[in-house]
């Protein structure tokens, strides 16, 4: 599999000024509406493409290979922080791929290459993304991969990048600025003011992981929280996480600060500690041993998120105001 980096420059938000009679409006305002049926079955083949792929993956013992190999700091540690989400079991025989490609998907296959959605945050030791973005990678190699060997094809892997912190993600897809996101999403989440399960398309959850409390070892804290419950029941305790933790931590402990470092969060949030501005760390790393930094108690949470592949879906609807950091407030057009 064939990998481009590409940079893509936003377009100009172009107006369409539609004139004419009350009658002519309402008849390009139905046309607007009509959704051509390839687009939806193609986007939803996109999805069954992927899973059929992840599930052969699987079967053929791929994960665990990638595994035993992460992260390179300490192979074999990725056993220990990363969880197998069973919503799809390797079966093959009952996940087949789409075999009369339209839309999203025949346009993929055609032109031989897909467009993915990723985040440029630096790849090194100091951030939690280090510790999964080579299994991640390596999971979609291999979906990849199977794609590529069931429909006869080559795919070139084209990363549409993006600076860390929050984006427009659905924008993104809606916009069709890129085919897909990456594991950057967990199921449970909310972008633009929407439930990520209600604004796009996905598929198998081929990641997950715990989040895990991490306690100075010389703290009072460590003596007094020991479960999850012991932490939620202490909203004077000042949180400071990562990006793939600071959602799920704002959701449940909706009484406590807490503060996010998007980049180099590991250091950042040792730091924020030190300085008196922070009592605890929470992350998926079962333990902050494996990113060389000592001193740390780790309180398993028992919370699990999982993150798909995603792609966009139809009959949603997004604002902007031109600022590409900023994220615009999305809507279903025709809600339930």
């Amino acid at each position: 599999m064939k990998k481009l980096l590409i940079q893509l420059l936003s377009l100009p938000l172009m107006a369409l000024l539609v004139t004419g009679c009350a009658q002519q409006s309402a008849a390009v305002q139905s046309e607007a509406d009509a959704v051509d049926p390839d687009v939806a079955r193609g986007r939803e083949q996109m999805i069954a493409a992927f899973d059929a792929g992840w599930v052969r993956f699987l079967a053929a013992g791929g994960v665990d290979e990638i595994l035993d190999q992460q992260p390179p700091t300490q192979p074999g540690a990725a056993r220990s922080y990363v969880v197998k989400m069973a919503d799809c079991l390797p079966n093959p025989d009952v996940t087949p791929f789409p075999e009369e490609p339209v839309g999203l998907l025949k346009k993929v296959l055609d032109e031989g290459k897909i467009r993915r959605l990723i985040q440029d945050v630096p790849l090194n030791e100091k951030n939690t993304a280090f510790y999964f973005s080579q299994i991640t990678d390596g999971y979609l190699e291999g979906v990849i991969n199977e794609i590529e060997q069931f429909y006869g094809v080559e795919l070139e892997v084209v990363d549409v990048p993006y600076p860390p912190g929050r984006l427009p993600v659905t924008s993104i897809l809606v916009n069709d600025e890129a085919d897909f996101i990456s594991q950057l999403n967990a199921t449970g989440g909310t972008t633009q003011g929407m439930r990520r399960r209600a604004s796009r398309r996905w598929g198998c959850t081929m990641g997950a992981s715990s989040q895990f409390i991490h306690i100075p070892e010389t703290s009072e804290l460590a003596a007094e929280i020991n479960t999850w419950p012991d932490l939620v029941a202490r909203p004077d305790v000042r949180i400071c996480a990562g990006p793939l933790t600071t959602q799920t931590a704002r959701a449940f402990l909706k009484e406590h600060s807490v503060q996010t470092r998007y980049i180099n969060d590991l250091t950042g949030c040792v730091r924020q500690i030190e300085k008196g501005k922070a009592d605890i760390i929470i992350n998926p790393l079962h333990d902050l041993n494996v990113a060389g930094i000592d001193g740390f108690k780790s309180v398993h949470t028992l919370i699990v998120a999982g993150t798909p592949l995603w792609v966009a879906r139809e009959g949603i609807e997004c604002e902007d105001d031109g600022d590409p950091k900023t994220e615009d407030e999305c809507f279903a057009t025709n809600p339930l």
